[in-house]
């Protein structure tokens, strides 16, 4: 297994993907893992908090654009989680992988930073 990261930074807020496949998997994935970070951002009403935060979720998404098993792998902000599963939530399905793609489906953690 390997693991590749994406990061953008988008008004204050910086979003981490980190993918874990196959190696064989990954030259299909990078304009995905451009997209997907993106349209779990669009969903995403942030908590405000008065410090800077992180919260890592992590899903698994299927060929098809469905998502399973949202659950919150670290966070520094107990009131922020619920907000960041409810956009990976709200996004779904996604894009389908893509056409190429030789698996099934694809672990994925997005890590969503608010920096105040």
């Amino acid at each position: 297994m390997k693991m590749v990261k994406f990061a953008a930074i988008m008004a204050g807020l910086l979003l981490v993907t980190q993918v874990f496949a196959d190696e064989q998997k990954f030259e299909n994935l990078n304009q995905y893992f451009e997209y997907l970070p993106n349209a779990v951002h669009k969903n995403w009403i942030t908590y405000k908090a008065n410090s800077d935060y992180e919260v890592l979720v992590q899903f698994r998404v299927k060929k098809n654009g469905e998502i399973t098993d949202p659950v919150i792998v670290k966070s520094t902000n107990e009131h922020a989680n619920n907000s960041v599963l409810n956009a990976v939530k709200a996004g779904a399905p996604y894009r389908p992988l893509p056409e190429k793609f030789p698996g099934e489906s694809v672990n994925t953690q997005i890590e969503l930073k608010f920096i105040k």
